[in-house]
């Protein structure tokens, strides 16, 4: 007695395989990630090569081949262990996301799994010549066609919940059990009904093998309810979960479209074309997760990375106000024990040590205005911009390093334009940029030994209502190789330095919309500042 090849398929659910591999994504977001142009080319050519190979066989479904009844056992136990890994997969997910969707979703590959068991050992000539359990003639039909009506249900229940905003509330655990414990109650009360009730339900087929009408309709029906399925998903396709399980319906589609006569052609083509999409799903469960677990390791690198790249600016920066106030605090040391030695003498000189003392009053002013000037980095500038006369701010800096100047034995040479236009910025933040440039020519020419030592510090009127103050040192000048770079944070030609005195340097005189530009001389480098002058800038807060 033959028997519709819908009545003993088991690809549908072996297909489901497709949302596993959203399922062990959906902590990183696969649940809810649009997918790329390339996981659309790769869905297209898998539906395509489905598409093209239910379109080769179906003129010739119906040819007849030798029967090999264990061929069902085989494919229901691979399609048990697949869809069984891809619901509790998809349980975890919803654990997560506690989207009702997922769990309607978990209970329809684990209903696939679970149904797949009796189908097989029920299964004619498979275990027994009539099947386990006391099967009937129709049992398994029926099984096949509960089973191809049971998934795309599931399905659109998926897709209609999907979008749902609120989730299930306190732990996941008894929602898991409860879907669970329906999952297998429906799955036995479908198996006692179709063994039970096998004499009581409607004849899908007659004893002269042919098809009743309703033999015809069922899986016909069921085919509507996954084209059903498949345009709902479509509607309302969002995620890579979506994407697949699109997939997984056109292939349950192209199974129930080869439906024909027990091991005919179509027969077993239908089910090798379900195994070939089982085992394409389970690769891309397996990139799929793969490629997660790549993204997640590669973001915690690079979380290790900023935070030892944070640790870093973190010493960098105090280093660099450590170096910013060392020299008013060593004046200040200075000062002060010259007034001392003032005070001490038998005649004190209480002229020379009010001086000093005054010094030190200064010095202390200048070591706060440091931090002053750090803090005001990072707020709006206008708030802190006034005119500021560039010949002052040079003779200021000049005055403020003259006690370097002179222990380095450096001769100072300045060339002051009278009558430059003031321009508009923040004082403290220029004097300290000043200062810096200053300060690394001292440094400079500090390792040149046998040579005169000098200082130019210029300042000109540039055409276009510009300001230039220029820094000429006679060191050993600078690499040509690393006047790309000079400015860049951590770039730094001395042997202790943390290389971000330029870089701060260069931020703040772009935030006074300037340009701060280096270049090597013969003889010495050269370093420009150029400021605008008139209104004030418009930067942007820090």
């Amino acid at each position: 007695m033959t028997q519709s090849a819908a009545l003993d398929d088991t690809e549908g659910g072996r297909n489901d395989d497709i949302a596993a591999p959203e399922a062990p994504g959906a902590d990183v977001g696969l649940i809810n990630l649009e997918p790329t142009s390339r996981q659309y080319r790769t869905a297209a050519a898998a539906v395509a090569a489905l598409a093209i190979a239910v379109a080769t066989v179906a003129p010739i479904a119906a040819t007849p081949l030798p029967q090999f009844a264990a061929f069902i056992p085989f494919l229901n136990a691979t399609i048990l262990v697949t869809d069984l890994i891809t619901a509790i997969l998809l349980f975890g997910q919803f654990s997560i996301s506690r989207r009702r969707g997922l769990l309607v979703l978990s209970g329809g590959y684990l209903f696939t799994a679970l149904i797949v068991i009796p189908h097989a050992l029920t299964f004619p000539g498979a275990f027994s010549e009539t099947g386990l359990f006391g099967a009937g003639v129709q049992t398994t039909a029926w099984l096949y066609i509960f089973w191809h009506f049971g998934f795309p249900m599931a399905v659109a229940t998926y897709t209609w919940s999907k979008d749902e905003t609120h989730g299930v509330q306190g732990s996941i655990w008894p929602a898991i059990a409860a879907c669970v414990i329906l999952t297998v109650a429906l799955v036995l009360v479908l198996v006692w009904l179709a063994i039970a009730g096998d004499p009581f339900l409607p004849r899908l087929f007659t004893s002269a093998s042919g098809l009743t009408p309703l033999g015809r309709f069922a899986p016909t029906f069921d085919l509507l309810i996954c084209t059903f399925a498949l345009f709902f998903l479509w509607s309302r396709r969002r995620s890579v979960l979506d994407l697949w399980l699109m997939v997984v319906i056109c292939a349950l589609i192209g199974e129930l479209a080869l439906t024909v006569v027990r091991f005919s052609l179509g027969f077993y083509v239908s089910r090798l074309l379900s195994l070939a999409t089982s085992t394409i799903v389970l690769v891309i469960l397996l990139a799929e997760t793969a490629g997660l677990y790549t993204r997640l390791a590669r973001a915690n690198q690079m979380l290790r990375r900023e935070r030892d790249n944070k640790l870093m600016n973190l010493e960098a920066i105090v280093a660099s106000i450590s170096h910013e106030v060392k020299q008013p605090l060593a004046t200040i040391v200075m000062r002060g024990s010259t007034a001392l030695r003032f005070l001490g003498h038998g005649q004190p000189d209480i002229e020379k040590a009010r001086s000093a003392l005054n010094n030190i009053v200064n010095e202390g002013h200048r070591a706060s205005q440091i931090f002053d000037n750090i803090r005001d980095l990072f707020r709006p500038p206008q708030r802190e911009f006034r005119p500021v006369d560039a010949n002052e701010l040079a003779s200021r800096v000049l005055d403020i390093m003259h006690g370097e100047l002179v222990e380095h034995r450096i001769e100072t040479r300045v060339e002051l334009m009278p009558g430059l236009p003031r321009v508009w910025g923040h004082p403290g933040q220029l004097q300290e940029v000043l200062l810096n440039l200053v300060r690394n020519a001292i440094e400079a020419m500090d390792v040149m030994q046998g040579r005169q030592r000098v200082l130019q510090l210029t300042t000109e009127k540039r055409p276009h209502d510009g300001v230039s103050i220029k820094v000429f040192d006679t060191g050993p000048g600078i690499d040509p190789e690393k006047l790309d770079t000079i400015f860049d944070a951590f770039v730094t030609t001395k042997s202790h330095g943390m290389g971000l005195g330029l870089a701060i340097c260069r931020m703040i005189i772009e935030r006074h919309e300037g340009q701060l530009l280096a270049s090597s001389r013969e003889g010495g480098a050269l370093f420009e500042i150029i400021l605008p002058v008139g209104s004030p800038p418009n930067a942007a807060p820090h």
